[in-house]
């Protein structure tokens, strides 16, 4: 125990008694569990306690100074984490904060918990993003991967990683990478802790980057999870629509609404190149996936309507699709037609799904044909 610190929980106590009767209780509490040695009753009570308005502008830098520093070794790594970093936020430069967290009161306090090192080491990723330290956050979070990933489970320290590395990505503006760990982020949280507003900047930039990034060809796992709502029925539904239809490979409502996305997105105006080719390719694949195993031989003709592209660009077309991995077959030139023996599979929507059903309904017809044939057979044989 400090004297020092029991003279600061006095103070506190003497301070609010008059002002805040209701705030002196807590502060009467906090210094009955010091008092007691009382540490993991403690550590749970300031847990709660720091988050209290009366700590708004730089009042935990002060606690911090006053009290947590002096408790730093007797409570648990995750628990300082969580403290170090409310403290940080109020440190306004964010070279001060990260030289707070890097320091003997930081780091050094939690380099026995890999977690613990992790979730600080996240914190200071994101603030030197704040300095525009692209390079710096980035190494740092390879160093918080290596140590998540001998984890198991997921913890917050994971959902603050994948936050942090997704902010990196779109500030890079790696739109397939920053779909992929916006996704991974929004897997390990509730959607329902977000404010309606964080869920809905979510989503637009979650389709954004769906449209955007190179080498994303199935936005079904988008279109199925509920963050999506947030866009539905707002302005912003343009952007739901145009998902369901790159989904489909409907080059042609593509087409018939390029003046309104085009206007409402610079950046997807300026890639309208790479939009179109990856509406192309969907409806290719949509056309391939549409028939049965024993009728995917199709013509260019057919293949050429489908992708709404002249006859003398399908070769072409079926080539990139080849060569991304989103088909497997071969082209006879000379009659035409490609033989597709694969297609890559996708999250379907309802009526992808519909299709499918169907389909597996006249497989279902065809087999007991073939059985029915075959007892007709033995039958006659006897």
């Amino acid at each position: 125990m400090s004297a020092s610190v029991i003279a600061y929980l006095s103070a506190k106590v003497a301070e609010t008694t008059v002002s805040s009767p209701e705030l002196a209780q807590e502060w009467t509490e906090v210094e009955r569990l010091y008092n007691r040695k009382l540490w993991h009753q403690l550590t749970v009570k300031l847990l709660v306690f720091i988050k209290h308005d009366s700590f708004s502008d730089d009042g935990l830098v002060d606690l911090h100074t006053n009290l947590i520093k002096d408790l730093a070794d007797r409570m648990s790594p995750m628990a300082l984490v969580a403290m170090l970093q409310a403290v940080a936020e109020q440190i306004l430069d964010e070279a001060s904060a990260i030289a707070f967290l890097e320091g003997d009161h930081g780091i050094e306090k939690v380099k026995s918990e890999p977690l613990a090192v992790a979730g600080l080491k996240t914190t200071i990723a994101a603030l030197k993003m704040g300095l525009s330290d692209v390079d710096g956050a980035e190494a740092l979070l390879k160093e918080c991967e290596e140590m998540l990933n001998a984890q198991t489970g997921v913890t917050p320290t994971h959902v603050a990683y994948y936050r942090v590395t997704a902010l990196l990505k779109q500030q890079k503006m790696e739109f397939a990478a920053y779909y992929t760990e916006a996704l991974r982020f929004l897997g390990c949280v509730v959607l329902d802790d977000l404010s309606v507003e964080e869920k809905a900047a979510r989503a637009f930039d979650l389709g954004l980057a769906a449209l955007l990034g190179k080498g994303i060809y199935n936005v079904g796992e988008l279109l199925a999870h509920p963050v999506l709502d947030a866009l539905r029925d707002t302005d912003k539904q343009w952007l739901v629509d145009l998902l369901y239809a790159m989904n489909c490979g409907d080059v042609e409502k593509f087409e018939s609404t390029k003046p309104m996305w085009s206007s409402k997105s610079p950046d997807l105006a300026a890639n309208e190149a790479l939009l179109l080719e990856k509406f192309q390719l969907l409806a290719m694949m949509e056309a391939v996936f549409q028939r049965g195993t024993k009728e995917r031989t199709i013509s260019f003709a057919t293949l050429a309507e489908a992708a709404q592209v002249a006859g003398n660009q399908v070769e072409l077309l079926v080539m990139k699709a080849l060569s991304k991995g989103l088909v497997k077959g071969t082209i006879n030139q000379i009659a035409e037609v490609v033989e597709f023996s694969w297609v890559e599979p996708r999250v379907l929507d309802m009526e992808q799904l519909g299709t499918m059903r169907d389909r597996l309904g006249e497989w279902l017809v065809a087999v007991e044909t073939g059985a029915s044939m075959m007892q007709e057979g033995e039958l006659v044989s006897a």
